[in-house]
C-alpha cells in the first residue's frame, strides 16, 4: 500500500507539473511582414531574429517545467524518507551538502552535436550558458570543479593554448574531483547523525550514500 500511494502521489503531482506548464501564458509571435522598402537583407534579418524569439520561448518553457519536475521529485524524496517541513529544516541542509559533493567529485560537461541544414557542429553544454534544458548558472552558484571544467573547455577551444595550459588545468579538476570525495565521507556521517536508521536505509539504497 505504501508503494501504491508513492506512486499516486507522483503521477499527481507530475500531472499538476504539466498542467500548471501547459497552461502558462504564451507570448505568440507572428512571422514579420515584408514591409514596403524592406530589403531582401532586412526580411532575413527580422527572420532570424523572429526565430531566435520562438526558441528563447521554448527554453523558458522547457526551464520552468524542469523547475516543477525537480520540485516534484524533491517532494516524493521527502516523503519516502518520511520527513516533515520542520525535520528537513535539519535534514535538507546536510543533504544538499552531500549532494553537492557527489556531483563534485564526478564533475563534468556534457556535448551536443547541432544540425543546420547539411552542416554538423560540436559543442559543449556549459554551465555557465544557458542550454534547452537549464538556464546558466552565475560565476557565484558554480562549484570549484564546474569553473575548473569551463576554463578547461575554453582551453580546448583555443587552437593557441599550450599542452602546459592544458594539462595544469587537467591536474587542477581532478585535484577538485579528489578534494570533493575526500571530504564526502565526513558529509555523509554527519547527514546519518540527524536520520532514523529506516531513513539511512533509503538513501543507502537509493546510493545516495555508502
Amino acid at each position: 500500500m505504501a508503494k501504491q500511494r508513492i506512486i499516486l502521489v507522483l503521477v499527481v503531482c507530475f500531472s499538476i507539473a504539466v498542467f500548471t506548464v501547459q497552461t502558462l501564458p504564451r507570448t505568440k509571435t507572428r512571422p514579420p511582414r515584408i514591409e514596403k522598402g524592406m530589403t531582401s537583407e532586412e526580411h532575413n534579418k527580422a527572420m532570424e531574429e523572429r526565430l531566435a524569439q520562438r526558441q528563447q520561448q521554448k527554453r523558458e518553457k522547457n526551464w520552468r517545467f524542469m523547475e516543477l519536475g525537480n520540485s516534484v521529485v524533491m517532494e516524493l524524496r521527502k516523503q519516502t524518507l518520511g520527513v516533515t517541513e520542520q525535520q528537513w529544516k535539519l535534514i535538507g541542509p546536510k543533504y544538499k551538502k552531500v549532494e553537492t559533493l557527489r556531483r563534485e567529485a564526478h564533475v563534468h560537461i556534457l556535448t551536443r552535436v547541432s544540425r543546420n541544414r547539411d552542416k554538423r557542429s560540436f559543442h559543449w553544454n556549459k554551465l555557465s550558458e544557458d542550454d534547452y534544458f537549464s538556464k546558466a548558472k552565475a560565476p557565484d552558484e558554480m562549484t570549484e570543479g564546474e569553473k575548473t571544467a569551463e576554463e578547461l573547455i575554453d582551453l580546448l577551444e583555443d587552437e593557441n593554448s599550450k599542452d602546459q595550459q592544458i594539462r595544469q588545468k587537467i591536474d587542477a579538476l581532478q585535484q577538485a574531483r579528489e578534494k570533493a570525495r575526500k571530504a564526502l565521507p565526513k558529509a555523509e556521517r554527519e547527514l546519518c547523525e540527524v536520520l532514523t536508521p529506516r531513513q539511512q536505509a533509503v538513501l543507502l539504497l537509493w546510493e545516495f550514500i555508502d
